[in-house]
């Protein structure tokens, strides 16, 4: 099971810091990397570059990942390989000497794409790379490498043979088992002397552990393959087909083999010290952008107890997007977290009043509570923004703060333009709240008298005629 992001536990780590060793998932850090400066997010606690660590937080264990292996070679960019390996298997059979350079150009090739294959599983790519790709111009050097390895190799058992029949045995064990290291470390650091160094490859199978023998037990099995099923069906085709079907069929199962080698480098990336390809993705719109990463930085900083400095941030972007919903509630919720009774007091009217405005009233209400029950219940001097309020509890059926909204509304502003729908609501909240239907008869009552011509008078009506049904239909 993978790292969890340090602020969210049901998300998987997608970045890390080095610095203070903090995990971030994708909510933390918004976006793509191509919205960072130098295309590197950094990190919001000490401000160092981060590094990522998804695809290698998010692999599963090697030996669970068998089916992948052999759809991988199945991909496009390892049919054309090992397709072209058939062609070209089929075509040295009439080139005489010419068939020699043939033969050494399709190694070279299928060795370069074998090499980029580990390469882009380790940094976490786990698409096939395409068979253009890998004409880069770096299969002569690679195919040379590749010479050079098997010559030193050569080379030491002669040396080793001196010492008899026993020395040469233990190397070739030796040899066969650290194969894989050899190719892996040549695929990731690009040097010969490097994958010929003992030192360096017995370092490597100790970074892994012991799944890199299961590697080597499942590379050897797989490289097998081709012997195993070749004379199953010689008898069943023709004799020239034998020849390109054994060469398609090595060349597919050196690709999954080094499929395998990739991803196992991809389990433990940064052990080895790969770096990490980041997939590309669309960048975010920069206003949009500068929104999610203000939201996510002010969760953080308020984790830490960096609250000057969480307020900050949002502040920042507040003034440039002063109208957005989130960044508004999260002022709120900042204000309250951080117990700012002042700020509450002179700024919390102002904010529920851009939410309603905002056609969010909801949003005002469950905030207007929030307050409510950590500093008590705030005074609201607009007469519009407590009816709006008060609505909008009231459907949410909170009933009693609705009616603490605007029971006495019409004492303190008696000029207020929207009196009648005042009473309307304050009548509702009596009947369905606390089932004073007396006290909702009378107000309903009074502004069919007061507000003859008012719009909410057919409602009004409506309302008054279901309360006179109720109470005729009461027994006496």
């Amino acid at each position: 099971m993978g790292d969890a992001c340090h602020y969210h536990s049901s998300a998987d780590a997608i970045w890390q810091c080095s610095g203070c060793s903090t995990n971030y998932c994708g909510a933390c850090v918004p976006g793509s990397a191509l919205n960072y400066h130098q295309s590197t997010p950094k990190c919001t606690l000490c401000n160092k570059r981060l590094e990522n660590v998804g695809a290698s937080n998010a692999a599963k264990p090697f030996w669970q990942m068998a089916p992948f292996y052999f759809r991988y070679g199945c991909s496009a960019g390892p049919l054309t390989v090992s397709a072209l390996c058939a062609v070209a298997a089929l075509a040295m059979t009439g080139l005489g000497l010419l068939s020699i350079f043939v033969f050494v150009a399709t190694l070279a090739v299928v060795m370069r794409y074998n090499l980029l294959v580990i390469e882009k599983l380790a940094g976490g790519q786990l698409e096939a790379p395409t068979f253009g790709d890998a004409q880069d111009g770096r299969s002569a050097a690679v195919f040379a490498k590749v010479i050079g390895m098997i010559l030193v190799a050569g080379g030491a058992g002669m040396l080793l043979a001196g010492l008899g029949e026993g020395a040469v045995q233990v190397y070739s064990i030796a040899l066969s088992l650290l194969a894989p290291a050899a190719m892996i470390v040549l695929a990731l650091e690009h040097s010969m002397r490097a994958a010929v160094n003992p030192l360096k490859l017995l370092q490597f199978t100790l970074i892994i552990g012991w799944p890199y023998w299961l590697l080597w037990l499942s590379t050897s099995a797989v490289s097998a393959a081709p012997a195993y099923l070749l004379p199953l069906v010689a008898e069943k085709l023709p004799a020239w087909m034998l020849l390109p079907l054994l060469a398609f069929l090595t060349s597919y199962f050196s690709i999954v083999t080094s499929a395998m080698m990739g991803y196992i480098c991809l389990t433990r990336q940064r052990k080895l010290g790969v770096i990490a390809q980041v997939e590309d993705q669309e960048p975010l719109e920069e206003r949009e952008f500068e929104r999610l990463k203000a939201l996510a930085d002010t969760v953080i900083l308020l984790r830490e107890s960096r609250h000057d400095e969480a307020r900050k941030t949002l502040v920042n972007v507040l003034r440039q997007q002063p109208n957005d919903v989130a960044l508004n509630e999260r002022y709120v919720r900042l204000l309250l977290a951080t117990d700012d009774k002042k700020a509450l007091r002179e700024l919390g009217p102002h904010l529920l009043e851009r939410l309603v405005n905002l056609n969010h009233a909801h949003k005002a209400a469950e905030l207007y509570l929030a307050i409510a029950a950590s500093q008590g219940l705030p005074a609201i001097d607009k007469s519009l923004l407590r009816h709006q309020l008060a609505e909008a509890l009231y459907h949410q059926r909170h009933f009693k703060p609705a009616l603490a909204l605007i029971n006495n509304l019409h004492k303190e502003d008696p000029h207020y333009t929207r009196l009648d729908s005042a009473y309307l609501l304050l009548a509702k909240i009596y009947m369905d709240g606390f089932n004073r239907t007396d006290n909702s008869r009378k107000l309903l009552a009074f502004v069919q008298k007061k507000f003859p011509k008012s719009s909410v008078l057919g409602e009004v009506r409506k309302l008054d005629s279901i309360l006179a049904a109720e109470q005729n239909a009461q027994p006496a």
